[in-house]
């Protein structure tokens, strides 16, 4: 059976992309970076922001999260979720 071009170069490019779409991150996730964990009364008494699954927490001037298994993170540059659900809930201007 004979192949066009255009299945051919489908044929390689489909794959290509796909990896493409899977390796790249959001701007949001940028920088992450391992965190000291907050302490556990902290994480007990503070009412966790969910994002991307995961809950987050504000402390010590940043938001973190915990991956099981993984370790605490934090991001860099605060998402712009964040900013905005501090404006809202309390007053806090941006980030």
């Amino acid at each position: 059976m004979k192949r066009s071009i255009s299945s051919l170069l489908i044929a390689a490019l489909l794959p290509l992309g796909a990896a493409a779409a899977v390796l790249s991150t959001s701007s949001d996730a940028h920088a992450q970076r391992r965190w000291g964990a907050p302490p556990p009364s902290y994480v007990a008494r503070y009412h966790p922001v969910y994002y991307n699954g995961y809950a987050h927490y504000y402390y010590n001037g940043r938001w973190g999260y915990y991956r099981p298994g993984q370790g605490w993170y934090y991001y860099e540059h605060n998402p712009a979720y964040f900013c905005t659900y501090r404006d809202r809930a309390y007053g806090w201007n941006g980030c």
